[in-house]
């Protein structure tokens, strides 16, 4: 096998991987929404800190609403995370 075909499926595996684990952030907070009174807001922030790309995040939203947060972590191409890359 060629090393930049190695290199290239190395680097697909990896961006899956951090694209997954985006999706369980995602899904883990949706579940626990659900117990959650409506006005509660603050759950959504975390996953942002997480990423470490609060300030990226803090430049295009004001708020961490749920629609935001999911935005910009799953379909946003301003935020640099692999799983936004491909």
């Amino acid at each position: 096998m060629l090393s930049r075909v190695a290199n290239s499926i190395y680097w697909m595996s990896r961006n899956i991987e951090r694209a997954e684990n985006y999706a369980r952030f995602i899904q883990v907070n949706l579940n626990l929404s659900l117990d959650l009174p409506e006005e509660t807001v603050d759950q959504w922030e975390p996953l942002v800190m997480t990423t470490g790309d609060q300030d990226l995040f803090k430049e295009q939203f004001r708020d961490f609403t749920r629609d935001h947060v999911i935005y910009f972590l799953a379909a946003d191409s301003k935020n640099p995370t692999p799983s936004c890359r491909a």
